[in-house]
């Protein structure tokens, strides 16, 4: 991913990657076609006291790069028939230099988000409120309950309650949970299991002490992923495999198998 834009609606999500909601099928399709413009996901946001709001009251949008270098996050407010042109504009954003920490509860996509997404956005928001937000489908459902980082882009899975106070603190310190990382969205899947791979073995858990330099491809699907951890190269090895066909989200109608990145070794 290079970027998110989202849009703040507080009622209720329909079925759909880009869910239909109170702001229409029109305003949908055009917040649509400004996401595809900017290279970024659309998601739709809202805080979890959200059902107390004024549903035609003013809207946060936010305009997010997660690109590593370049990571930032623009914010504006608009009344709720702008929305769409809000969205699309180039002037008017300001900088919103405090992090979010978005939790998919998009029940009508997947229920495991909402059934397992929901406690913990409700455990977070307890904690520290100022960064929370619900949003619709963030993808990796069989990973519920996950949780989006922003600026950073970090991806947590498999989260449960207990995490909150961890999850808050990494929050704010520039760091991560090794043991529920999915992975930085600015990232090739690849990337994201080598440096998930490294942090669970070495234990490195500092946001930036890792940095992706090269990618190999090897043969007969083994990969080599070259990484600097404080200036010093770290090379992590990889083979693609399948585990065992299972359901892999609450609303699949079969068992199917998924891919898999297996650690083979790391050289250091």
């Amino acid at each position: 991913m290079r970027g998110y834009l989202l849009v703040e609606e507080p009622g209720a999500w329909g079925a759909g990657a880009v869910p239909a909601s109170r702001l229409g099928p029109v305003v949908t399709d055009a917040l649509r076609g400004t996401a595809q413009e900017r290279g970024l996901k659309l998601l739709l946001i809202r805080r979890p006291s959200a059902r107390d709001l004024d549903p035609d009251g003013p809207r946060r949008l936010f305009l997010v790069d997660v690109r590593r270098g370049r990571a930032r996050t623009l914010t504006r407010t608009t009344p709720q028939a702008e929305v769409a042109e809000a969205a699309a504009a180039t002037e008017g954003w300001e900088l919103h230099d405090e992090p979010l920490l978005l939790v998919c509860t998009h029940g009508r996509k997947d229920w495991c988000c909402a059934l397992r997404g929901r406690p913990v956005v409700a455990a977070l928001a307890d904690l520290d409120p100022g960064p929370v937000w619900e949003c619709s489908h963030l993808g990796g459902d069989r990973f519920a309950a996950t949780a989006l980082s922003l600026p950073t882009g970090v991806t947590h899975g498999r989260l449960s309650p207990a995490d909150a106070p961890d999850l808050v603190a990494a929050l704010r310190t520039g760091r991560v949970l090794p043991h529920r990382l999915r992975g930085r969205s600015c990232d090739p899947g690849v990337i994201q299991a080598a440096e998930a791979h490294a942090r669970l073995e070495l234990g490195i858990d500092v946001l930036d002490a890792l940095r992706p330099r090269a990618v190999v491809d090897e043969e007969e699907g083994r990969w080599r992923v070259d990484l600097e951890h404080e200036g010093r190269p770290l090379r992590v090895h990889l083979r693609v495999g399948s585990a065992a066909a299972q359901r892999l989200t609450c609303s699949a109608p079969d068992d199917r198998h998924a891919r898999t990145w297996e650690l083979e070794h790391i050289d250091r």
